[in-house]
């Protein structure tokens, strides 16, 4: 079976920006193993795997899985874009499309040149400072830390976007917080500035990512965090990494948040090597 295999910047209009990931597209599904194997292959904080069966076509469902170069994740925002870019722009898909995936039933659409994606929200409820975090993130003023339960996202707010773009992570000590929780990530957020309603970044060397350049599924938490505290059901959003990326907000109620984004396909190819 050949692997056909896209490389796609999400969050972004602009190539070599945003937040990269390889879209697998195959016929057939492969193990886990091979899965996790293609996957450190590229090296990317995400790598898509998507079943292009006739079935799935005809239905509009597609079974969608994400692997990091060390885990499987259950849900991932910036890959579940650029795959849907993928299915929309080369293979000729319209309207909403949907991906059965470990976390459920998640739908993307494409709106302009846009994709926009159906994600549950996380509203993350107020923690304690855990020790040792103003040390770690080398900041010692005011902060409020929060946690999102569903996604293991720590949210810590500080009090102006420069301090955002500022931080500089110890990601050794940081892995070695003590908390009565689990964490798979942290959020660094503030009101935002230069037009935008939010600023954040986004670490996580708990799954072998210091910081994402882009991370769809931290706004999952960010979109009702921010909602309640501007008062807006629809906000811009800018993740301040080196390579950046821009996202829309929506919350139009119940549970869910809509993030849309851009994507740029920067090559196309095929992997050489079969697996036995």
């Amino acid at each position: 079976m050949k692997i056909v295999i896209f490389q796609v910047d999400a969050f972004t209009r602009k190539a070599y920006s945003g937040n990269p990931a390889a879209v697998c597209v195959l016929k057939k599904p492969l193990s886990s193993k091979n899965y996790l194997a293609i996957a450190r292959e590229m090296n990317f904080s995400e790598t898509a795997f998507v079943i292009m069966s006739k079935e799935a076509m005809d239905s509009g469902v597609f079974e969608l899985r994400w692997f990091t170069p060390q885990v499987e994740v259950p849900l991932c925002g910036h890959a579940t874009l650029a795959t849907a870019w993928i299915l929309f722009s080369e293979y000729g898909c319209r309207g909403k499309i949907r991906f059965k995936t470990l976390s459920g039933i998640h739908e993307a659409e494409l709106v302009s040149d846009s994709v926009r994606l159906n994600f549950p929200q996380d509203k993350p409820i107020p923690v304690p400072i855990p020790k040792g975090l103003k040390e770690v993130l080398g900041y010692s003023e005011n902060m409020k830390t929060f946690y999102g339960q569903k996604t293991a996202k720590l949210l810590v707010e500080f009090e102006q976007a420069s301090i955002i773009r500022e931080l500089k992570p110890d990601f050794k000590r940081l892995l070695s917080l003590k908390t009565n929780y689990e964490i798979r990530g942290l959020i660094a957020t503030a009101r935002g500035n230069d037009g935008y309603d939010i600023v954040s970044r986004y670490f996580a060397p708990w799954v072998g990512i210091d910081e994402d350049p882009v991370t769809g599924l931290a706004h999952t938490v960010l979109g009702p965090f921010w909602m309640e505290r501007l008062g807006k059901k629809k906000m811009q959003a800018y993740q301040a990494s080196e390579r950046g990326g821009e996202l829309l907000l929506e919350i139009t109620g119940g549970d869910r948040v809509y993030i849309t984004g851009n994507a740029v396909t920067i090559l196309k190819g095929t992997l050489l090597n079969d697996f036995a």
